[in-house]
């Protein structure tokens, strides 16, 4: 009897029905495997916890045997769901057994919660790409501050006429600031909505303040009082911010930069180069968890190749490898200017100090010890991450305004607009000064001159796009450089920034003081290509005819 293709008895419709079969029992397998991790996240806690003296609700079951049960559905599952064509699958199960696997020879007392962590949030992303229908999620209305350009600021005051002040002053700079008169009446409103940052006035004690600490994001205090008390509770609240009143809103402003600047900060660059791909996948599996990008080097000898396409903020390196060792490339590594400061942590399961010692000395900055708990190597690589971009922007930005310094910025906009001529777009180079800034420092003093000029580099991120580049050319005076903006859009930006920095409030002890903005402009657009190295020029002069005719406007 000859096979038909399609009809009911055919071999290709048999093999449908199996893999149709096996998709429907694989789906119930992950969503039991996620229960499961559930119970064990929850039995682990609670291990903590009555470790910590606190009472809690006991499990019965060990959480070494859950962590048993499911490295072995994991293993079942990654030895079959290649066979019927769920690759991806396969390839993502076989990765999760290998971590617990070396989490269950490792025989720790207590296991990793955050690795838990991980394994359970893989098995869900592995749940949505087995079945896409997971992937629709009803529309969600945009967050200020996270879906959109503004941040969102919860403003805590009981002072309505303070309150009110601190908003506009606020929204000056862009902040999509919200006012509550009370902590509770902020607290009802935590399961709607969550903020950016939270600023709340302290009128007695920090105490009453304790809800808030259940919010994920910075917390700020203005207060009238500066005993060490006081900053104490706020610091134990988790704190990164105690402003005294009356408020410097400059000072303000700054530190909610500070903040937004790391919140926005891109995901840190992590090359891994390691022989052992299972173990180098563990280290990606775990970092990517964390909001990292991970690329995975197993041939040492394109170090240099990958170095310069990822272009890494980290290299993350084993010591012992077949052809080379780790000391050696690091010192390889070394031998490019370019790649002279970056962070190279070691791994191994090295345990002789000397030669821990001897691998530094080739030019690492970090050695950590294997095995290594997944918070442990998560903590480690970002303190090292972030000081390295500490160290890179104290080299090429101005250590008052963050801002490009005077080469950097004068380079950027030489190129950007050798790039506009050849390319065809209009780019638009602004110099803008302070009014009066001498008289300011003469008559408050160089700190409150050096908040002024903060303050000015707050208000040109806020309200620029990123795209444009921003530097302190020198003094009080500033270089912007808008790529892709015709002059009429270029100068009504200026006249949007002149406008919104009239209206900030300076404070001097009990002196309030505002001040004012000149800015000159040239758009690519209206000059001839020889020109082409005179717009800095141009618009210095344009600057200064703004100064002539009286400060406060900007000429083109």
């Amino acid at each position: 009897m000859r096979v038909v293709n399609g009809e009911p008895n055919s071999l290709e419709h048999k093999l449908a029905l199996l893999k149709k079969t096996y998709q429907q029992n694989l789906q119930t397998e992950l969503a039991s495997l996620c229960q499961e991790l559930s119970k064990l996240q929850k039995c682990i806690r609670s291990q903590l916890m009555a470790s910590a003296g606190v009472v809690n609700t006991v499990v019965d079951t060990s959480p070494r045997a859950m962590l048993e049960d499911v490295y072995r559905r994991l293993h079942k599952l990654a030895g079959s769901a290649g066979t019927f064509g769920f690759d991806a699958i396969g390839h993502q199960a076989r990765l999760l057994e290998g971590v617990l696997k070396r989490c269950l020879e490792e025989g720790k007392a207590a296991i990793d919660l955050q690795l838990i962590d991980v394994v359970s949030s893989q098995l869900q992303s592995m749940q949505v790409e087995l079945v896409p229908s997971l992937k629709k999620v009803s529309p969600v209305k945009a967050k200020p501050g996270k879906g959109s350009m503004a941040a969102n600021i919860w403003l805590i005051e009981e002072d309505a006429e303070l309150g009110q002040l601190i908003l506009e002053q606020l929204t000056n700079f862009s902040y999509a600031v919200r006012l509550f008169s009370s902590v509770p009446a902020a607290c009802k409103e935590i399961n709607k909505e969550t903020p950016d940052i939270v600023i709340v006035d302290v009128k007695t004690s920090v105490e009453h303040c304790s809800p808030l600490h259940a919010l994920s994001c910075p917390l700020l205090f203005i207060s009238n009082s500066d005993t060490f008390d006081a900053r104490m509770q706020a610091a134990q609240l988790n704190a990164q911010g105690y402003f005294l009143k009356p408020l410097n809103i400059p000072q303000l402003v700054n530190r909610l930069e500070q903040l937004l600047q790391e919140y926005k900060s891109p995901p840190a660059r992590i090359l891994v180069v390691d022989d052992d791909q299972q173990l180098a996948a563990y280290y990606q599996l775990v970092l990517e968890s964390a909001g990292m990008e991970v690329r995975i080097l197993d041939k040492p000898r394109y170090i240099i190749e990958q170095l310069n396409s990822f272009r890494p903020d980290l290299l993350l390196m084993d010591v012992h490898m077949p052809d080379y060792d780790g000391p050696d490339l690091a010192s390889v590594v070394r031998q490019y200017d370019e790649w002279s400061s970056l962070p190279i942590v070691f791994l191994s399961a090295e345990m002789d100090l000397s030669k821990q010692v001897d691998a530094l000395s080739h030019g690492a900055d970090d050695f950590l010890t294997k095995p290594i708990l997944a918070a442990q190597l998560i903590a480690s690589i970002r303190v090292r991450v972030a000081r390295s971009r500490t160290l890179s922007a104290l080299l090429n930005r101005d250590s008052l305004t963050g801002l490009l310094k005077h080469a950097s910025i004068k380079s950027a906009a030489m190129n950007e607009v050798t790039r506009g001529f050849r390319q065809g777009y209009p780019v638009v180079v602004a110099m803008i000064d302070i009014d009066n800034f001498k008289s300011i420092n003469d008559t408050y003093g160089h700190a409150v001159g050096d908040v002024v000029i903060a303050s000015v580099a707050t208000l040109l991120r806020q309200r620029l796009r990123q795209t444009d580049m921003i530097g302190r050319y020198g003094g009080e005076e500033f270089l912007l450089v808008m790529p892709h903006c015709c002059a009429e859009d270029g100068r009504r930006r200026l006249e949007d920034i002149r406008e919104y920095f009239s209206r900030l409030r300076f404070n001097h002890g009990d002196q309030e003081f505002a001040c004012t903005l000149s800015a000159g402009m040239v758009c690519s657009a209206d000059a001839i290509h020889d020109d082409q190295d005179r717009l800095l020029v141009v618009a210095d002069e344009a600057l200064y005819r703004a100064k002539r005719r009286g400060r406060n406007q900007v000429c083109h």
